[in-house]
């Protein structure tokens, strides 16, 4: 076992090959075009942050995840915050929305 920590790196790749195969078993197809689909859409859940879900934004592809808000030794809060909820989706409470951005996918 590897004692070294992951890095975001390690922890991007991880979460890309958990997509594709979350997608890929959940739509019982190989066929990248629909595990695309599947991943972008509202049906889509994944189970990959502290067994919290992670969607991704239909709009631009990035991945919407808790953000942590952490002392050095203890979980101080998990945003998104109360007062500062989203009429969609509670992990889009941070950053820019949809008629705010430029990004397109």
């Amino acid at each position: 076992m590897n004692k070294a920590p992951m890095t975001s790196r390690d922890y991007a790749a991880w979460v890309a090959v958990r997509t594709i195969g979350e997608a890929a078993t959940r739509t019982r197809s190989g066929e990248p075009s629909v595990i695309l689909d599947f991943a972008m859409s509202p049906k889509f859940v994944l189970a990959a942050f502290k067994g919290g879900a992670v969607t991704y934004r239909s709009w631009n592809g990035q991945l919407r995840q808790p953000v942590l808000i952490a002392a050095p030794r203890m979980l101080v809060s998990v945003s998104p915050q109360k007062g500062f909820l989203h009429q969609f989706s509670t992990l889009d409470t941070l950053g820019y929305d949809k008629p705010e951005s430029k990004c397109k996918f």
